[in-house]
């Protein structure tokens, strides 16, 4: 082994003491050997997430003080844990199967996942439904998680089963599994039709706390749910998931029990992740609540 090196999964990580997140809070800087090991230690949970489809990804080879930068195709040279996925565009998509391909991507500074959501293997045909819930400034965490029960009430009155997840950031998401197989998958169309409908009638419903309008200037004090996740091509932070911000928070899921008053998004970072590992996966059921969409179109309103 050379100076300077060091091998995580069988991948060789060159400059491991490179910081990745500088020093916060009286926490020391987190390098990426940090992120790799990172990465070993979360895959059990992360690949469930990200393996077999197509992966774009945010890097920050030099850390988030440097070039921070979003890959969504395969380049030459890439290293040869990473695979390809096929989806029909210019270039093949980057895609893990494995451990290894996933302290690759730390090799290559990739400090965020955002795979499409797709079935493994099968770019076309959607596996859950996204509802991101983005506040606007100045709106208190506390109106998220109040979004976010309106939501999950919303979908379950629909026989949907919504998990919800942290963002990293100062959201939530709020995911919902659905059967794939050739009886009941549905196309990208559909589940992009579907998560404006039920967005668009949670909208109608309370039009002074939603919107489900793009544009900045139509969200003042209200939360945008972002129903445009849910699209060909579109992707959404991957559960586990680190986020290349001050702070090295993760994508992290929760119960429904921790959504609640005094939840703190930034408490789930990179820092704290051993310890969220040592504890359950809630979304240990995630596959097994899968629920076919097609009859809850029609319940919905969507053709």
């Amino acid at each position: 082994m050379k100076p300077g090196r060091v091998v995580v999964a069988g991948v060789t990580i060159t400059h491991p003491d490179k910081v990745l997140w500088p020093a916060r809070d009286g926490r020391p800087a987190l390098t990426k050997a940090d992120l790799a090991r990172y990465y070993e230690a979360v895959s059990p949970r992360l690949l469930a997430h990200v393996a077999g489809r197509p992966v774009s990804i945010v890097r920050a080879p030099n850390g988030i003080a440097g070039k921070i930068f979003f890959q969504r195709y395969a380049l030459t040279g890439s290293h040869p844990r990473l695979q390809r996925i096929d989806v029909k565009a210019r270039a093949p998509y980057v895609a893990v199967a494995d451990t290894g391909g996933l302290v690759a991507l730390a090799q290559a500074g990739g400090l965020e996942l955002h795979p499409w959501g797709c079935r493994p293997g099968d770019p076309e045909t959607p596996e859950q439904i996204t509802f991101d819930l983005d506040p606007d400034v100045g709106l208190d965490f506390g109106d998220v998680i109040a979004a976010a029960k309106t939501v999950k009430t919303k979908l379950e009155a629909l026989g949907l089963t919504p998990f919800v997840k942290t963002t990293g950031g100062k959201g939530l998401h709020v995911v919902v599994p659905i059967r794939s197989d050739a009886r009941c998958r549905v196309s990208w169309d559909q589940a992009k039709a579907f998560a404006r409908a039920v967005s668009g009638a949670i909208r109608d419903e309370d039009p002074d706390r939603f919107t489900i309008t793009l544009a900045k200037k139509a969200r003042g004090g209200k939360i945008f749910l972002d129903y445009l996740r849910n699209g060909r091509t579109a992707t959404a932070v991957a559960p586990w998931s680190p986020r290349a911000r001050p702070g090295a928070g993760i994508a992290t899921p929760l119960s429904w029990r921790q959504v609640r008053a005094g939840l703190d998004p930034s408490a789930f970072n990179m820092w704290t992740c051993r310890a969220l590992l040592e504890t359950a996966d809630p979304w240990t059921d995630f596959r097994k609540a899968e629920t076919s969409l097609r009859p809850v179109l029609r319940r919905a309103g969507v053709g």
